[in-house]
């Protein structure tokens, strides 16, 4: 299906307009390596923070000498997440037909992984980085619209562009290596096993060309098996967010003044829940995610490992 669409086209350059003042609102002189890419899911994003994540916690103690970018994306597994980073690309099976600039033409059967070849699905609750993608070097714009996806290029040109079968959809985050990045992913899946996760950032770091990484495992499903492969692997860069939240998070808030030192900390629930191996219930907004005393927690500790790892 082809289409040009006047309020489509204005709905799109709205959303283009918003993605790029949020990315650096001020311009500031600083150095050129001095880029802190925050990748993962939900969590990353900051779901039930009001306002408050990781990326805006560390980039606070940073300064404005570090430009934090917060890529995270809620509901996206590590498959649809490596498409955007570029790690593990997604293609477009059939080979289709790339119209002139101002038309987008849909893709048939969706998008997929070259890890495994199962489907992936970006773009449902943000961008994080994909567009402007890249067809053949071909500069395009990709969109879902009620559950479709479509493409189209933003140049302007006369004749059409075919595509092989099985071509890559290359992301602007995919280009985006220099720095330091933060994975903190895997909440949604999809891996098989530890030895499969730990196996996709490997390609993730791979991908960015050095080993200049933080890895963040949940505090919810990081358990020893899923923590042991990427702890013997990466050493230092890791942070066991599990072992972390349900032993020292609660001290540390009542310590930096996020919670009063008068008594009340950690509650009874809060105790519980960490002689269960769980992060205090004080420090959690709902299901999943934290409140805003913990992304503080978070960030402020992401930001410490970073000065232990000689980052900043």
């Amino acid at each position: 299906m082809v289409f040009k669409n006047v309020k489509l086209s204005a709905y799109l350059c709205i959303i283009f307009l918003t993605v790029s003042c949020s990315d650096e609102a001020i311009e500031v002189d600083r150095p050129e390596g001095n880029v802190l890419i925050d990748l993962g899911d939900s969590l990353t994003a900051g779901a039930g923070g009001n306002g408050t994540t990781m990326s805006s916690v560390t980039s606070d103690l940073l300064g404005n000498q570090w430009l934090v970018k917060n890529m995270g994306v809620g509901g996206e597994n590590t498959l649809t997440i490596g498409a955007r980073q570029g790690g593990i690309p997604m293609y477009i099976k059939e080979s289709i037909i790339i119209p002139a600039s101002g038309f987008y033409v849909q893709i048939p059967t969706g998008l997929f992984s070259t890890y495994d070849d199962s489907s992936v699905f970006p773009l449902i609750q943000g961008s994080g980085g994909i567009n402007p993608c890249y067809v053949d070097n071909i500069k395009c714009e990709l969109i879902r619209l009620n559950g479709d996806y479509y493409i189209g290029r933003t140049d302007f040109v006369d004749s059409e562009h075919v595509t092989q079968p099985n071509t890559h959809i290359n992301t602007s985050l995919s280009k985006q290596t220099r720095g330091i990045t933060t994975i903190f992913m895997g909440q949604n899946g999809d891996y098989s096993s530890p030895i499969d996760f730990l196996n996709q950032i490997d390609l993730f770091v791979d991908h960015k060309g050095d080993e200049n990484v933080i890895i963040i495992t949940s505090h919810i499903n990081g358990t020893p098996d899923v923590v042991e492969p990427i702890r013997e692997k990466y050493g230092e860069k890791h942070i066991d967010l599990k072992e972390y939240m349900s032993t020292q998070a609660i001290y540390d808030a009542i310590d930096y003044g996020l919670l009063p030192d008068n008594g009340t900390y950690p509650t009874a629930e809060d105790l519980n829940g960490m002689n269960n191996g769980y992060t205090p219930e004080s420090l959690i907004s709902s299901g999943v995610h934290f409140n805003a005393i913990g992304y503080e927690l978070l960030g402020r500790l992401r930001y410490e490992k970073g000065i232990e790892l000689g980052y900043w």
